[in-house]
């Protein structure tokens, strides 16, 4: 076995965003270590080897996993084989467990021991997987508060390391800031998959069109890393209002910060906002036998994060059939015309609990034990 080798596995752009992060921490500290894997963008730039890229596993939904599963399979092959070949002192896998408990498995047959860094879902659905987990793992690093008590009761080793994005706000130096938007101001996140993009950002092109100026005086659209190409191929096929503007890149959190309301997809984009306390509505559209095997699955009462971690519903959630144009310009009017300040101590609250600048830190330090 290698002491300086290690697998990074990132199947979501979110999750290369932090594995990214957590591994530039690392290589600070020690330089020595060479990593290989799957990542995107911010693996790359970190110094990752790749194997496979991102793009070749961000899938949303069970129908379209299974229209890719020949492609997933074979990127499960090169990974085995190269973590045969390289004997990695530890895996690494980021998010994405429909992929990576399965890598696991295969992993831990080879005596590699894995790390799972941001926890799969199961407090949402699918719990029996917790088994699984409890035997491929050896420990999982927690990136939300409330799931170590889950693991804990599960037996599985786990510990909160804070959220990666608590370190990205700090870094660009927005953490904490109060917020003076502009009003009028309207932010569109339609996500940082593919698949979300398609259901999520045609409706808010749609939904732009419908309010008056004297609500929405400019919209951003704020693009997530990698998305430029799927956003075109939207705006190719949509009415785009003259009001709305691109962005991209680092002044993507800063424009973001000086918005008075986002439309946002469900994930880590609401904790972006929560954290530059920003108010939104939330979407969440699967295809349609997707969204109705999701609803004898989840477990849990609301689909964003930010309700999660506050455990009640501080933001709007329009699910599926509701995620269209006239109930989201209805539910936009709304909130303009009765003020934003009734979200803002809901954000607050999720601020507090999601702590302090230091999680792409304590993440390396975790996996660095790894390595004697």
């Amino acid at each position: 076995m290698s002491m300086r080798d290690l697998m990074v596995v990132a199947g979501e752009v979110s999750g290369d965003i932090h594995a990214g992060n957590m591994l530039a921490e690392l290589q600070q500290n020690s330089p020595e270590i060479r990593a290989f894997g799957v990542g995107g963008e911010r693996l790359a730039a970190a110094g990752l080897d790749l194997v496979a890229s991102t793009d070749e596993l961000a899938h949303m939904g069970l129908v379209e996993v299974l229209r890719e599963l020949p492609r997933i399979r074979q990127v499960m092959r090169r990974l085995v084989v190269e973590a045969e070949r390289r004997r990695p002192a530890v895996a690494v896998l980021v998010d994405s467990p429909d992929f990576n408990l399965r890598l696991a498995a295969r992993l831990r047959r080879l005596d590699i021991p894995v790390v799972l860094y941001v926890s799969p879902q199961l407090w949402a659905w699918r719990r029996g997987r917790v088994r699984t987990v409890r035997k491929v793992a050896r420990e999982v690093l927690c990136i939300l508060p409330f799931e170590v008590p889950f693991y804990e009761a599960h037996n599985v080793h786990a510990r909160y390391v804070g959220h990666p994005l608590v370190d990205e706000i700090d870094r660009v130096g927005l953490l904490g800031r109060t917020a003076n938007p502009e009003p009028g101001w309207l932010a569109m996140l339609p996500g940082s998959r593919a698949m979300e993009v398609r259901q999520l950002l045609p409706v808010m092109l749609q939904t732009l069109q419908m309010m008056p100026p004297s609500q929405v005086k400019a919209a951003v659209l704020v693009e997530a890393p990698g998305m430029q190409v799927e956003i075109d191929a939207v705006l190719a096929d949509c009415a785009v209002d003259p009001r709305l503007r691109r962005v991209r890149g680092e002044m993507r959190r800063r424009e973001l910060s000086g918005c008075e309301l986002a439309w946002t997809a469900s994930g880590t984009a609401t904790l972006e906002c929560a954290l530059l306390g920003v108010p939104m509505v939330v979407g969440y559209r699967l295809q349609p036998v997707s969204y109705a095997l999701a609803k004898l699955l989840v477990r849990v009462p609301n689909v964003a994060l930010v309700n999660l971690i506050v455990g009640r519903t501080v933001v709007p959630e329009l699910l599926q059939n509701a995620w269209c144009a006239d109930r989201l310009a209805a539910v936009t009017s709304e909130i303009f015309i009765s003020g934003v300040e009734s979200q803002k101590a809901g954000l607050a609250e999720a601020r507090g609990l999601l702590g302090s600048p230091g999680a792409s830190r304590q993440a390396a330090e975790a996996v660095a034990e790894y390595f004697g």
